[in-house]
């Protein structure tokens, strides 16, 4: 990538508020350099500019920039008898405009249509739609729903996983396509993890019906504390405890009268490592009642606080942790 180019992507990055302090200490050394004000203050321009076209309600510069940060424009390719009639950002913004291009393409792909498109993929997001629902989508989840809900069901697609806490309306059935299943409720809250071929649906309040999209009439109804599971297109009723499945929302991690095994199978889930007892610590030891909760800490700092409890110790080796008896 081109100096130039870096440097625009630093700009836009700062005007979505997506910069770091590293990033905005680099952009403020660069505008000390002689003529970069002036290049700068053309950039921010053409932002104004663009917004104000598309209007506060038709474009989020914060969704579009955590959609299209992560793609690459030749600058070559943007020829100013393509852009919108900008004189601003074919004379003084090429990388911008082109940032702000694939923005329009990218991120309302169905404006015609009054479809919304959001991708997390700048930490988990939440977003109230049209009916007041609240939605929030998991880092590098995709959620697209209308603009309004005009129809007799209220409907959206999912990719990925989401929390939904909906707003009730009994003539107004909503309804999440996720990919390999639907989900149907008419006011609760409950969390979606889907992709092609498998899903998980855990409910907190309220009920939900669940369909199997590839097994016509194979559904299942869940109440507060049940999930459906679906592999193998084999869905499937269970029960779930506590709020341990929302730790990628809330960072919190809860734990009564649970065994150290549990306890640290569960953590190793969650935390996406490896952590296993030693094979010599006696089974009495793995098999100890522990109350215990985390919020928002470190795998080294929860391994500590737990061993604490427990009376062990526990190592590292790469990315694998090890439980031993002191």
């Amino acid at each position: 990538m081109q100096m130039e180019e870096q440097t625009d992507i630093l700009i836009a990055k700062k005007l979505t508020g997506e910069a770091t302090t590293a990033e905005l200490q680099r952009l403020d050394e660069w505008l000390q350099e002689d003529g970069n004000k002036q290049h700068y203050d053309n950039i921010v321009a053409a932002w104004k500019e663009a917004d104000d076209l598309l209007g506060a309600k038709h474009f989020d510069k914060t969704q579009a920039w955590a959609t299209i940060a992560k793609h690459t424009v030749d600058r070559a390719t943007i020829k100013p008898a393509r852009t919108i009639a900008m004189p601003l950002w074919a004379k003084y913004a090429a990388g911008i405009a082109a940032i702000l291009l694939v923005g329009l393409i990218i991120m309302r792909p169905a404006t015609d249509a009054g479809m919304v498109t959001l991708i997390a993929d700048a930490g988990n997001t939440s977003v109230v739609l049209p009916d007041k629902s609240r939605i929030t989508l998991r880092e590098g989840s995709k959620l697209v729903y209308p603009e309004n809900f005009n129809g007799s069901e209220r409907n959206v697609s999912l990719e990925g996983e989401a929390f939904f806490e909906v707003t009730r309306d009994t003539a107004h059935p909503f309804v999440v396509d996720a990919q390999s299943v639907s989900v149907t409720v008419l006011g609760t809250s409950f969390d979606v993890r889907c992709n092609a071929r498998e899903a998980e649906v855990i409910v907190a309040t309220g009920k939900v019906r669940v369909e199997n999209k590839q097994v016509k009439g194979s559904e299942v109804l869940l109440t507060p504390g049940e999930y459906a599971s679906l592999k193998a297109d084999v869905l499937t009723e269970n029960t779930t405890e506590g709020s341990n499945y929302l730790f990628w929302k809330t960072g919190k991690l809860s734990y009564d009268n649970k065994t150290l095994q549990y306890i640290i199978g569960d953590i190793a889930q969650h935390y996406h490592v490896q952590i296993k007892a030693d094979s010599t610590m006696a089974e009495e030891r793995k098999s100890q009642l522990i109350t215990i909760s985390f919020q928002n800490q470190s795998i080294e700092t929860i391994l500590n606080e737990l061993c604490l409890i427990a009376q062990c110790k526990w190592q590292q080796t790469d990315e694998n942790y090890v439980i031993m008896a002191k």
